[in-house]
């Protein structure tokens, strides 16, 4: 089965969100926070922005997957650009993830315990730091979670900057949308303004016991993600603990 779209390809199939408003993000970069999706009127892009603007944009400069990613994982914070600025004269071509799960199988659980007995794990260590976290940060890596299928989800503060999560991701896909949507809230900062979030420790499981992969995923991992210089499969081999 072909998985290129990796984040969003799960999430489409899941219930619409009854989020306020949709994110319109241009191939340049550029965002825009409207009322609804663009319609298409005289062969340009219409869009109706929350504060009560209409602009109308070529559609072929409008990145329509890193819209409909931003406006599911609820990064509703983005500031309106300028109407005024310069619009890119052209899109970057869409880049296709590559197959997922043909290099990479979940251990279960027996393979973990001869893999415990031949090297111990290496540790991990936790941001210490005398502040939390948001409460209101943690909230949107939680809806972000769910968006991509994964219900069962244990998140706390571990520090100013870090966030310790425990998944239930029983599949390699959600395993794959995890570490995704965890990239894309750490390069956004979960779309809450003053935050950062340099650090989440992923510790996934699936339904029966088994590991699905522990990471401590850096800011550095999250751009390299987001920006697809490394890949989802790279990730995991590099970085994966066990």
């Amino acid at each position: 089965m072909k998985k290129a779209l990796v984040l969003f390809a799960f999430a489409s199939l899941i219930a619409a969100q009854s989020f306020g408003s949709y994110i319109v993000v241009l191939k340049g970069g550029k965002q825009y926070k409207a009322k609804a999706k663009w319609t298409i009127v005289n062969g340009k892009a219409l869009v109706q922005l929350e504060n009560g603007q209409s602009i109308t944009i070529d559609p072929g400069l409008i990145d329509e997957a890193k819209s409909e990613e931003t406006t599911k994982l609820g990064l509703g914070d983005v500031r309106i650009m300028n109407l005024d600025a310069q619009l890119p004269a052209g899109g970057t071509p869409k880049q296709t993830a590559p197959t997922l799960g043909e290099t990479i199988r979940l251990r279960k659980p027996n393979q973990q315990a001869q893999a415990a007995a031949t090297a111990a794990p290496a540790p991990v260590a936790t941001p210490v730091s005398a502040s939390a976290i948001s409460t209101e940060v943690i909230m949107k890596f939680e809806r972000a979670y769910e968006n991509v299928g994964v219900f069962e989800h244990k998140l706390t503060s571990s520090g100013a900057h870090a966030i310790r999560a425990e998944l239930t991701a029983d599949s390699e896909d959600k395993v794959f949308n995890a570490i995704s949507a965890t990239s894309f809230l750490m390069v956004h900062n979960a779309g809450v303004t003053g935050a950062q979030v340099d650090m989440v420790e992923l510790f996934m499981k699936t339904t029966n016991g088994g590991s699905a992969g522990r990471f401590q995923m850096t800011r550095e991992d999250a751009t390299a993600l987001d920006t697809k210089s490394i890949s989802q499969q790279e990730y995991f081999v590099r970085k994966v603990i066990y």
